[in-house]
């Protein structure tokens, strides 16, 4: 049994205290207990719904006539994951051959019609499972995707199975020839409404994804240069385009970063307008636009305050900008919804915009998005004045998104940080964050980081440490998973403790230095020998062949990790073990760019961000591209 995507309880609705946490773990617990033993009460007998038995099928699955295929994707995972688990194969079901089999009833059925009440206030990702006789089940939601999501509930809650990294190596499937469900109702929602992470770089990250139920449903991303095109308006409208240094900017083109419009330009409200209507007429199933001001600054001088010394600033340092912004997407949102009342609007609180505006509230349809790297909420007084920002801007929109970066491929060593991670999701649901993104870009060798994310995402309320004990246990048996929960806990208290020692970590700015290595300059021989013998040791006590090659594929994750930090230690800081020849070191180097051009060829592995790639705007530093040289300088190019 699944317990935590039960649906929010009152007290989760109003969040928990530290204090509290205790009675709420035995209150799930109990709930588990109840949704798992305690069966479908009819005509006074005690029953559950048999679907297959000895292996084979006692079900099939019934869908509406002309079901589209986002239904048939439920239809084949549900039957997918029936038949590896007990080697039955459950298919559509025939008018006419039925029988006695059991029919679930995926999406609106005709048979689920009559109870279609149930669902109307739920979010487009909500389901309801029902069991209204001993021959039926229903799975149905709001959208097809609400009831694709509510057979991976299905799945886990009754079958067990786990998604615990990406790729048929990552799926967790006890194996019965038997399968029979307890007939308990369920009702399932997510706490925010919008899920989602980016940076999964093939299908089978991309299937995970979905399966763990991630789905971004608001467009928030950079976007002026669709709003107002500079190959439409750089001619006929120059002064829409911003003046920097004294000089009017024109983009040369429509791909162009680095610059704002003029915000209080003549025309630009309805120059914006018509280019979002013009969006949506030819887009009519799209409910949301971005208003998402550009990347890279460049905002326009005409709009800043005169004196820029007497300018009221944000907590990072920017000159506030927010009221210009606002009341330009207020009164774009306003002629829009004239013509479309039914649309959503996405924006970026970054930059020059990141604190909410001080002499308006922000349109209801405006959905903004908090940019920050919350693994800087370890910091007291950088998590203090996160968590103040937050409520100021709760207090000025109706619907608040956060927006996080949570890398894990460019970074040398697991990232992790699970608690503080938990610690501020919770905080996001307590304090009227409704929508969640993040930036990943994914490095599996942090094990559970994402799935724990993944979780948080669905019910910020979980018990962390449940969650991460039954990952370890999936992942590698029962032996094992001490000592890989060791190895993680090694780095955690890495990133959430002994990282605040270091002049990398800054609590100014919105994302951590991830392009810069010098968080390296911390990490010692000892936590390398360390985290090696827990993996070793976890290869050789892994529970089965399966374990056995998960537990694999993390050693060799952490062979990218071990030979980033020797090379860094060796070439870089001079630091070398007894024996140990520059030699050495420098195969260390070329050995983590080896091993990153190997993981090219592997779906789960491979690295989004390689290391000696360029990052954007970021520059590659000299250790990533060193050569044979004994000796590396650390000044940036």
């Amino acid at each position: 049994m699944n317990s935590e995507q039960s649906a929010v309880s009152s007290e989760q609705k109003r969040g928990v205290s530290r204090g509290q946490e205790g009675m709420v773990v035995k209150c799930i617990i109990f709930l588990v207990i109840v949704v798992v033993f305690t069966p479908f009460v009819q005509g006074g007998q005690l029953t559950e719904i048999e679907l297959v038995r000895g292996g084979k099928a006692k079900a099939c699955i019934e869908v509406p006539q002309d079901a589209p295929a986002s239904l048939l994707m439920a239809v084949d995972e549900l039957s997918l994951f029936i038949r590896k688990k007990t080697g039955a194969c459950i298919e559509l079901c025939q008018e006419d051959g039925a029988g006695e089999l059991v029919r679930i009833h995926l999406g609106p059925t005709d048979r689920v019609r009559s109870i279609l009440t149930e669902i109307q206030d739920m979010p487009d990702d909500g389901f309801v499972i029902r069991f209204p006789d001993e021959h039926t089940i229903t799975i149905f939601g709001p959208t097809d995707q609400g009831t694709l999501f509510g057979v991976y509930d299905f799945l886990e809650r009754y079958l067990g199975v786990r998604w615990i990294f990406p790729g048929p190596l990552g799926e967790d499937v006890p194996l019965s020839p038997d399968l029979k469900v307890p007939a308990v109702p369920v009702n399932g929602k997510p706490v925010f409404f919008s899920r989602q992470m980016s940076g999964f770089p093939n299908k089978v990250q991309k299937t995970w994804a979905r399966r763990m139920r991630l789905k971004g449903h608001i467009a928030f991303q950079h976007n002026m240069n669709r709003i107002i095109p500079p190959e439409t308006y750089t001619r006929t409208h120059p002064y829409f385009f911003p003046v920097i240094n004294g000089r009017r900017f024109l983009p040369p083109d429509n791909h162009t970063q680095g610059w704002q419009p003029c915000f209080t330009a003549d025309g630009i409200v309805e120059a914006a307008a018509r280019s979002i209507i013009e969006y949506f007429k030819t887009h009519p199933e799209k409910s949301s636009f971005s208003l998402g001001i550009n990347d890279f600054g460049g905002f326009c001088e005409e709009d800043l305050p005169v004196s820029k010394e007497k300018a009221q600033r944000n907590f990072v340092g920017y000159v506030d900008l927010s009221d210009i912004y606002f009341s330009w997407a207020n009164a774009v949102v306003e002629k829009v919804l004239e013509k479309y009342p039914d649309r959503w609007f996405g924006s970026l609180a970054y930059d020059y915009l990141l604190e909410p505006p001080r002499n308006l509230p922000v349109h209801p349809r405006i959905i903004p998005f908090m940019t920050y790297d919350r693994m800087k909420w370890i910091h007291r007084q950088t998590e203090q004045a996160g968590k103040r920002i937050t409520r100021a801007w709760a207090a000025r929109t109706a619907r608040l998104g956060w927006y996080d970066y949570i890398y894990g491929s460019p970074y040398h060593v697991p990232r992790i940080y699970f608690h503080k991670m938990a610690e501020y999701y919770r905080f996001a649901a307590e304090s009227g964050v409704s929508a969640v993104y993040a930036e990943a870009s994914p490095n599996w060798g942090e094990g559970p980081k994402l799935y724990v994310a993944a979780r948080l995402m669905w019910n910020p309320y979980l018990n962390v440490d449940a969650v991460l004990e039954e990952w370890y246990l999936r992942a590698v048996g029962q032996q094992a998973a001490p000592l890989l929960a060791s190895y993680f806990k090694l780095w955690e208290k890495f990133w959430t403790q002994r990282i605040l020692k270091t002049d990398w970590f800054t609590p100014r700015g919105q994302f951590l230095h991830f392009w810069l290595p010098e968080y390296l300059e911390l990490v010692t021989f000892k936590d390398l020998k360390e985290s090696r013998r827990l993996l070793e040791a976890v290869v050789e006590k892994a529970g089965g062949e399966v374990h056995r090659l998960r537990a694999e594929m993390l050693l060799r994750a952490f062979e990218y990790y071990e030979a980033s930090a020797l090379s860094y230690l060796g070439l870089v800081l001079g630091r070398r073990q007894p024996g140990k020849t520059i030699a050495y070191y420098r195969n260390m180097h070329r050995r983590r760019k080896t091993l990153v051009d190997a993981f090219e060829n592997d779906p789960v592995l491979v690295h989004p961000v390689r290391f000696d790639r360029k990052f954007s705007w970021a520059p590659i530093h000299p250790f990533n591209r060193i050569g044979r040289s004994e000796q590396v300088t650390l000044s940036v190019e």
